[in-house]
């Protein structure tokens, strides 16, 4: 097998099973269904991948780190802070509903949280970025107040991703969470918010 065929053959594997688990989630497929979707022998994709998890964690380490690179960009510097971190959440939204591969490892990293390589999560990474550029945001339009960093990118994952994230630690981290929401929701209206963000027309 020559090394472009390799390369087209692992990646036509990826495609397959990326539509796989973003329809059926980690438990829902099994390696006969990636097979099926992709008119190989088993001996063609096991040349690539010897298990199914080895393949869902290729795909979070691949496509989510797509996934994390783009949420970064939302913490550069920017004279205009909530601008980039909006047009970072519309592109993380808009790469989501385009990219198959990328839906998979996010809804993988979600399910199964232990075939992710990384010390942080997936998720924890992307809120990790979003949270820095929340607290940039806040400060740029004066408005360090109030609104938890944290909670506010979380909520952004949550609404914009459709994302649950990992079931609390215990009580105390579960009241937290919710206290940070809420208070994150549920305060007054900032001046000139609607002024600072570029409205659709």
């Amino acid at each position: 097998m020559t090394q472009e065929r390799a390369v087209r053959t692992r990646e036509q594997v990826l495609d397959a099973a990326a539509q796989e688990f973003a329809a059926h989630g980690y438990l829902g497929t099994t390696l006969l269904d990636v097979i099926q979707r992709t008119d190989m022998t088993k001996g063609a994709l096991y040349g690539h991948f010897s298990s199914k998890e080895e393949l869902a964690a290729a795909l979070i380490e691949e496509a989510g780190g797509e996934l994390s690179t783009r949420a970064q960009r939302a913490g550069e510097p920017d004279a205009a802070a909530v601008c980039t971190l909006r047009e970072t959440v519309l592109d993380l939204a808009r790469h989501l509903r385009q990219d198959t591969r990328a839906r998979s490892a996010l809804r993988l990293a979600v399910e199964s949280p232990h075939l992710d390589r990384h010390d942080l999560g997936l998720v924890q990474r992307i809120c990790l970025s979003l949270t820095r550029a929340v607290e940039e945001a806040q400060a740029g339009d004066g408005n360090s107040g109030g609104y938890p960093p944290e909670a506010v990118a979380r909520l952004l994952v949550s609404v914009f991703f459709g994302v649950p994230h990992p079931v609390p630690r215990d009580d105390a981290d579960a009241a937290r969470r919710f206290d940070d929401l809420w208070a994150a929701v549920s305060g007054p209206p900032k001046d000139g918010w609607a002024d600072a963000v570029p409205q659709e027309r």
